[in-house]
């Protein structure tokens, strides 16, 4: 349950793309293109690990993006990435996870629904097709998740039928795939380091907004394409992410993510834009007072609302570094 905030926008991307592919809809008027053609058009190198320096900084500090559901385990084997986190003062992640106790209990408590139960969201109907897949699946009825947002069940699903599938192939992770570890695993070993381990946001505000951003009644619908959705076109998605995030291609990452017919333009602002610029200010205040390792998700980085981008506009060099895993 503590990783459920980190794997929310991961498994909604692979199910509204997946959606996009069996179910053609007319797009409303609240949606916005956000393909990387357009508004997005930054070409960024192909790299997922940068070094910041300039602009006044005394030393230069690190931009790792990290993605949520890739195998954590050949990223950890690389020596050049720990050489560069001993040479940091700070490592910054999204969220400071050394309060486990604290991730759950702020998961807990956004996952709930206090006006409404899933019987009554989904309908009878709806609700009767979710029990029997999960009993089937997943071995519990839908009456334990009565009061939890879709989202809590988008996520239990997702994790069931990647890691079945990908558990057929050990080279591609298993389980340790969905694990979203390789956040914590840099916290940890900069901890070990003794460095200061800090957040760029709060455990409240990233769990309301990974589980409160997209509206009930959108989660509903994405939790009855999630069940019918077959086992093959997750993974095919999954692979696809995975693919480019291997060959740390944030563009194409970017332009699967991105696509008009996925993100709505408010999701698109609460997930991504404001956090980023909310972040910016954060970041800068960091780097000009110590050396940091920073660890965000990848497409945060992406596009002219990423944050390489919005560094490059106020000054700072924001150069790829090559690293193999």
């Amino acid at each position: 349950m503590k990783n459920i905030w980190i794997l929310v926008f991961s498994f909604w991307v692979i199910y509204q793309a997946e959606a996009q592919k069996t179910k053609k809809k007319e797009q409303k008027n609240s949606e916005v293109s956000l393909n990387l053609a357009d508004k997005n058009a930054v070409v960024l190198e192909n790299s997922v690990f940068w070094e910041i320096s300039g602009n006044g900084l005394s030393a230069p500090s690190y931009l790792f993006g990290t993605h949520h559901l890739y195998p954590a385990d050949s990223i950890k084997k690389s020596d050049f990435l720990k050489e560069k986190i001993k040479t940091c003062q700070v490592v910054v992640g999204e969220l400071a996870m050394d309060n486990l106790m604290a991730l759950t209990m702020a998961t807990m408590k956004y996952s709930i629904m206090k006006d409404t139960t899933l019987q009554d969201l989904l309908g009878e109907k709806n609700y009767q097709r979710v029990d029997e897949y999960m009993k089937k699946n997943l071995g519990m009825g839908a009456v334990m998740f009565n009061r939890m947002r879709p989202m809590v069940i988008i996520q239990t699903i997702s994790a069931q039928k990647v890691a079945q599938a990908l558990g057929k192939d050990s080279k591609m992770g298993g389980m340790d795939a969905i694990s979203g570890n390789i956040d914590y695993y840099f916290q940890e070993y900069g901890k070990s380091l003794g460095k200061e381990i800090a957040g760029l946001e709060t455990v409240e505000f990233q769990a309301k907004t990974l589980l409160h951003s997209i509206p009930l009644k959108r989660q509903a619908e994405m939790l009855m394409e999630a069940i019918e959705d077959k086992e093959t076109q997750s993974v095919e998605t999954y692979k696809k992410l995975n693919q480019y995030y291997k060959e740390q291609n944030l563009n194409e990452l970017g332009k699967l993510s991105f696509d008009e017919k996925m993100m709505k333009k408010d999701e698109y602002e609460n997930l991504l834009k404001k956090r980023n610029d909310a972040w910016i200010p954060q970041i800068e205040k960091i780097i000009r007072e110590k050396s940091a390792f920073i660890a965000v998700g990848a497409l945060h980085l992406v596009g002219t609302d990423g944050v390489i981008y919005q560094l490059r506009q106020k000054g700072y060099n924001v150069k790829p570094l090559k690293i193999h895993f």
